[in-house]
């Protein structure tokens, strides 16, 4: 409710701080170093508490630590990838995207019909000054992963996702349990891109700096992302855990 999905402090984060730096060197970058040019103290407090609760900051987490590696490789799918991590961790932010998603390009989307859509999933739960608080920010974070377009009037608009950023939501809902077209067609492919079509020929282009391993053809489609996956995690999908 208190910030947007806080892109330039996670574009900082991962500019300057090593790939394989542990949460704890990620807090003492905000705290101690304040990396993030905070004014005060209090200040670099709060970032860094919102900083975990979207991204958590631990490579231990798959779900960052893939984030890390193909921002890494691609830093101009940031925004998208940032804002699926966002999606993955943040109910409010999550439940938005239904309205977003029934938006037709070029429609306008006032504040107004976004807090009535939260309060639509989340009923009494925020205040009037809180529902508006956290649509703007909702919309900021659409907006900066292009979503939406425009400053005070908000207009639907169509990401351009790279392969990239179709590879993190694929993997995102690759942890979710989804597979073969089910998750081409899941919710997560629809965040970065409206055509099935596009993940489709992004998976296969990554395919080549060995992201994922992608088999399309005879009525078959499979999608691997083991490489992604430390060896305890392949084997709690495995269910040998």
């Amino acid at each position: 409710m208190a910030r947007s999905m806080m892109l330039p402090e996670i574009s900082i984060l991962t500019e300057v701080i090593p790939l394989e730096a542990t949460q704890h060197e990620y807090r003492n970058a905000i705290l101690a170093d304040n990396v993030l040019g905070k004014p005060t103290y209090t200040s670099r407090g709060k970032s860094l508490r919102h900083l975990l609760q979207l991204y958590e900051l631990d490579p231990n987490l798959a779900l960052f630590r893939v984030l890390r590696k193909l921002t890494a490789e691609d830093r101009a799918s940031l925004p998208l990838i940032a804002m699926t991590c966002t999606f993955c961790r943040d109910a409010q932010f999550r439940h938005s995207f239904g309205l977003i998603d029934q938006l037709k390009p070029g429609e306008p989307l006032r504040r107004e019909r976004m807090e009535e859509y939260l309060e639509e999933g989340f009923p009494g739960r925020f205040s009037a000054a809180m529902k508006k608080s956290l649509a703007q920010n909702v919309n900021a974070t659409w907006t900066e992963s292009g979503h939406l377009t425009g400053r005070s009037r908000k207009v639907r608009a169509l990401p351009q996702p790279r392969e990239a950023a179709s590879t993190y939501a694929m993997f995102a809902g690759y942890l979710r349990g989804l597979r073969g077209e089910i998750l081409i067609q899941s919710v997560f492919g629809r965040l970065v891109a409206p055509d099935p079509s596009v993940i489709i020929a992004h998976l296969s282009t990554a395919t080549t700096p060995g992201w994922l391993r992608f088999r399309h053809g005879g009525g078959v489609l499979e999608i691997d992302f083991s490489a992604f996956l430390t060896r305890q995690e392949q084997e709690a999908f495995r269910g040998t855990h």
